[in-house]
């Protein structure tokens, strides 16, 4: 028999429903419902509440796995959603301008290079064309550059966001069934024998009182002493 362990107060509940099991079983049953059975049902549970901890420990093993999973989800971070923090002001623009330039510039960089090449195919305004043309190759670089920069904050906004969202959630399948298996085998190899063992020892009975002897019978007396005894009243002679 393993070392008994102490249960905690959460896992008392459990026991008391695994009793009540077990005093449910047909071959207890039945025992108890024998002529012959020395034990009632609230005798047998009350004996087996006093030995909670050593019927326990016949379990002790999968109340070990039991112990160990419920620490770990213990000790890992509440799986709340995390609330959405509010949008500024600041932070609106800014997703505004990431949007929104690299949608200008792509815009003033065609405009001004077909304006450019097209003065310059007509052959009017030469310095004009070339500075059109500049300045829609400017346009496109800085559109570029706007959707690089883009990116590359999504990139690192999504990193981010999985990064702090991301929590270790405990196992709740395997906790639940661990939990099954430690009352299982508490039922199995601990209850059951226990309540067997039980049936063959009678509950203790209050101690016969002793029969009293009856007291000694003197003997009657006579009604006369011996020293005073001269014999029966006879005529004396004179």
């Amino acid at each position: 028999m393993n070392e008994p362990g102490r249960l905690e107060a959460v896992d008392r509940t459990d026991l008391e429903h695994a009793l009540h099991v077990a005093l449910n079983d047909p071959d207890i049953r039945e025992a108890l419902l024998r002529s012959t059975a020395q034990v009632s049902a609230e005798q047998l549970r009350a004996r087996a509440l006093a030995a909670a901890d050593t019927i326990a420990a016949e379990a002790a093993t999968e109340y070990t796995a039991v112990l160990r999973l419920r620490t770990v989800a213990d000790r890992a971070p509440t799986s709340r959603p995390r609330q959405p923090e509010p949008a500024t002001t600041g932070n609106g623009l800014l997703a505004a301008l990431a949007v929104l330039a690299p949608v200008l510039s792509a815009a003033a960089a065609a405009i001004f290079l077909l304006l450019g090449y097209g003065l310059q195919l007509a052959g009017a305004q030469q310095p004009l064309a070339i500075a059109l043309i500049r300045a829609g190759w400017i346009a496109g670089a800085v559109a570029a550059l706007a959707v690089a920069a883009a990116g590359t904050g999504l990139v690192i906004t999504t990193a981010r966001h999985r990064a702090t969202s991301r929590h270790p959630q405990p196992d709740t399948a395997s906790l639940a069934q661990a939990h099954a298996a430690w009352r299982q085998a508490l039922l199995e190899r601990g209850l059951l024998p226990f309540l067997r063992r039980q049936l063959h020892q009678p509950s203790a009975s209050a101690p016969q009182p002793r029969p009293t002897s009856p007291p000694a019978q003197r003997a009657p007396s006579p009604g006369y002493s011996s020293p005073d005894f001269t014999g029966p009243g006879l005529p004396s002679r004179d």
